[in-house]
């Protein structure tokens, strides 16, 4: 790139840190991390710039001393820009700098939409946040969440594994829990509270998401394969914490793990498939029909891969089986139903709850089928 300065960095070395020249890196190939007190007993990953983004603007256009460290993720090939040449740079490559630009004008116009958000308001619940995280159809949602009003619900301090931030979360305490009804798919119900709600556990500086019974066991070898997968949300998306979580977050939750699960955990088919399902409970409870059914076809394609491509258990595959079975009936595929739910009440080994709901869904067919005979 004639007198500009380019070079090359090996995967773990440091490109710029708080004694560097104040300067712009722009990645030409790539990946380079950004952390907080590197190599420090607080050491935190914030995320990662990839090949053909650029770091440290402030400290070459506000004169600002570098916070961060940035650290080679990989091997690679950065221009440096420093306050002498950077005229240069922007004459022979204007296409670059008006990219930076607008850049730089988008972020700050995110910062503003953040910190309106940010502003004092009632907290009612409602998912007023748009994101792309969230497929075409999602709308605005209000769930009855009952942190604040319930002692079944507690706060707990919970440390992310992936950043070490140390947030609130919410914990159910299942002994003090009241059932008052299993409904036809197996879905149990409880008095005044919905642990469902709850079940998710996301960090706010980190964006990783899990269900709260394997949040805390994520390795963090794998925090730059979350950053990566959430950085497109990094800056547009706020969950909220404590008594200010609602129900965006809880959706948010949702999806998120679904990006997050299968970067950090091995075998995560059957948690990914669990994740659908209880999502089309979400939408069930918020009334919302076509994306709940939106919801359970992606149930049902996860546990057909399942069922199909995975190694489980002898219980694990009733589980599956009462699963398919119960999904393929609510998508009006009562055949596939059928030859599921045969197969748990021929199974000896089935256990009773299985076995009923098989009956009960076999005994449903059956009437189905024969109002169908009866009006054709």
């Amino acid at each position: 790139m004639d007198n500009l300065n380019v070079q090359k960095f090996e995967a773990r070395s440091v490109i710029v840190s708080d004694k560097s020249p104040k300067q712009m890196v722009v990645i030409l190939n790539g990946s380079v991390g950004i952390y907080k007190n590197y190599k420090m007993t607080n050491e935190t990953f914030i995320g990662s710039v990839e090949q053909g983004g650029f770091c440290c603007e402030q400290s070459l256009f506000l004169n600002k001393e570098h916070e961060e460290t940035f650290v080679a993720l990989s091997d690679v090939l950065a221009l440096i820009v420093t306050r002498n040449d950077v005229n240069e740079f922007f004459a022979k490559y204007p296409d670059a700098a008006f990219s930076i630009v607008e850049t730089i004008y988008s972020r700050l116009a995110e910062v503003t939409v953040e910190l309106d958000k940010l502003k004092p308001k009632a907290d009612t619940g409602q998912a007023s946040q748009k994101s792309t995280l969230f497929p075409d159809g999602h709308g605005s949602y209000t769930l009855p969440l009952m942190h604040g009003k319930s002692d079944i619900i507690i706060l707990n301090k919970v440390t992310c594994p992936l950043c070490e931030r140390k947030f609130d979360s919410h914990y159910v305490l299942n002994s003090r829990l009241r059932q008052v009804e299993i409904e036809p798919d197996t879905r149990i119900r409880y008095k005044d509270v919905e642990p469902l709600y709850y079940s998710i556990i996301t960090c706010p500086n980190c964006l990783f998401s899990a269900e709260s019974t394997t949040f805390a066991t994520a390795p963090k070898k794998y925090a730059n394969n979350v950053s990566q997968k959430v950085a497109p949300y990094r800056l547009s998306l706020v969950v909220q914490t404590g008594d200010e979580r609602d129900t965006f977050t809880v959706f948010a939750g949702f999806y998120l793990a679904l990006l997050c699960v299968p970067e950090v955990f091995e075998n995560h088919e059957l948690t990914t498939a669990g994740l659908w399902l209880k999502l089309s409970r979400l939408y069930d409870d918020c009334k919302d029909e076509k994306m709940y059914d939106y919801a359970v076809r992606k149930a049902l394609e996860s546990y057909n891969y399942v069922y199909s491509n995975i190694r489980i258990n002898d219980k694990q595959t009733r589980q599956v089986r009462c699963m398919i079975g119960e999904l393929n009936f609510k998508t009006g595929d009562y055949d596939t139903a059928r030859q599921f739910f045969f197969m748990l009440k021929a199974d000896k080994e089935t256990p009773s709850m299985l076995r009923t709901q098989a009956e009960n869904r076999l005994e449903t067919i059956r009437e189905i089928k024969k109002n169908e005979s009866n009006n054709s």
